[in-house]
């Protein structure tokens, strides 16, 4: 399904709808496709048709398993899903009636308004933040119902899958950029970067005009790929590399979504004065030994960030109608029913950059 619009509303929607069910936690066999009801919006929501939405290795794989913190705050049978790219099909009481028919890119998170941190104006810190795919039935379904304000305006001649990844992944690769004050001439240090995350932040980073050295176990899966170098993490000298891979510099930001310990202390001694590292995910460890005297010493900041910033993401996709675009090559397509086999695919260390889920459309529009 391509994302489109005549300017003509959607018909209505159906009563049922395919969409990929978990009953329980387990190995990727657990997703299943079932017809379920055709979700209705509420006051302030609209009705999104899917047409594709990314596959997350911490929000859908790892919670799948039962192993994740997420998996707690689960209400089972559930649908994995969070961001993803589609058209609007319907519209809740208070929604503009003019969003039905219009291309969208959806982001995930929903801040409830009502809380101390929101009403400080701190909505990405809110306290009763809802994420879709978690909190409430995701998106590996034909359609989807999210909050208004999760609603992205997309190029008409977007491609959907591509438009799910930016969705998953260029809202917070922007506000950790701008929190670590990247901008022309900043070195910037990125770790994981066979992973969907880091490709965006690599394509962004080169954008605001910085020089990018990315970190990664296999450094051969995307050598080339990302128009920056990128270093094997586990080699001997690793600080050394990293100037020299810099011309000379050092980096002044670093992006961790990893938080290696062993990769960090080598990291470490290659960072200029007044470095700032920006962290939103932890999948090496839970706990990364803290140089605290040298963070005071040498004044860097360590930032843990949670969400993306309303007024980053809308920088962002103001970025994505200008045409901005993902480095080629580093997307993955799987059809909805093979929902399973793309999580085995991410488990096993399969893919490099962005997986996605393609909806394919109904007989009648093949």
């Amino acid at each position: 399904m391509k994302i489109t619009s005549s300017g003509d509303a959607p018909g209505p929607l159906p009563a049922t709808m395919r969409a990929v069910v978990m009953r329980t936690f387990g190995d990727p066999s657990v997703l299943r496709i079932e017809d379920v009801p055709t979700p209705r919006p509420r006051p302030g929501e609209a009705v999104v048709r899917v047409a594709a939405v990314e596959v997350s290795r911490t929000r859908d794989v790892t919670t799948r398993s039962g192993r994740h913190p997420y998996s707690r705050e689960m209400t089972l049978p559930h649908v994995l899903g969070g961001n993803f790219a589609g058209v609007v099909a319907a519209a809740g009481e208070g929604v503009d009636p003019a969003m039905v028919g219009r291309p969208v890119g959806v982001t995930i998170h929903h801040a409830c308004g009502a809380c101390a941190e929101c009403r400080a104006g701190f909505r990405e810190d809110c306290s009763r933040l809802e994420m879709l795919g978690i909190h409430r039935w995701g998106s590996y379904a034909e359609f989807t119902a999210v909050h208004a304000d999760c609603l992205h305006p997309l190029p008409h001649d977007l491609d959907p899958a591509e438009a799910a990844a930016l969705a998953a992944t260029g809202p917070i690769a922007l506000t950790q950029l701008r929190t670590a004050m990247v901008g022309r001439g900043t070195v910037v240090l990125v770790t994981g970067m066979t992973g969907a995350l880091a490709s965006t932040l690599a394509a962004l980073g080169r954008l605001l005009g910085a020089t990018v050295i990315g970190l990664s176990r296999r450094p051969a899966s995307v050598a080339g790929s990302l128009g920056c170098a990128v270093l094997d993490s586990t080699r001997s000298g690793l600080a050394e590399a990293i100037v020299a891979a810099a011309g000379g510099s050092r980096p002044r930001a670093v992006i961790d979504n990893v938080c290696v310990p062993s990769v960090f202390e080598q990291y470490f001694p290659a960072l200029a004065n007044g470095s700032h590292i920006v962290a939103s995910g932890v999948i090496g460890s839970p706990e990364l030994p803290v140089p605290i005297r040298s963070l005071y010493t040498r004044g860097v900041s360590l930032i843990g960030l949670r969400s993306h910033t309303q007024p980053v993401t809308a920088e962002f996709w103001q970025l994505v109608r200008d045409g901005f675009r993902l480095p080629p090559g580093l997307l993955h397509e799987f059809p909805l029913e093979a929902a399973a086999d793309a999580h085995e695919a991410i488990a096993d260390g399969a893919v490099t950059g962005h997986t996605v889920l393609r909806m394919q459309p109904p007989d009648s529009e093949r």
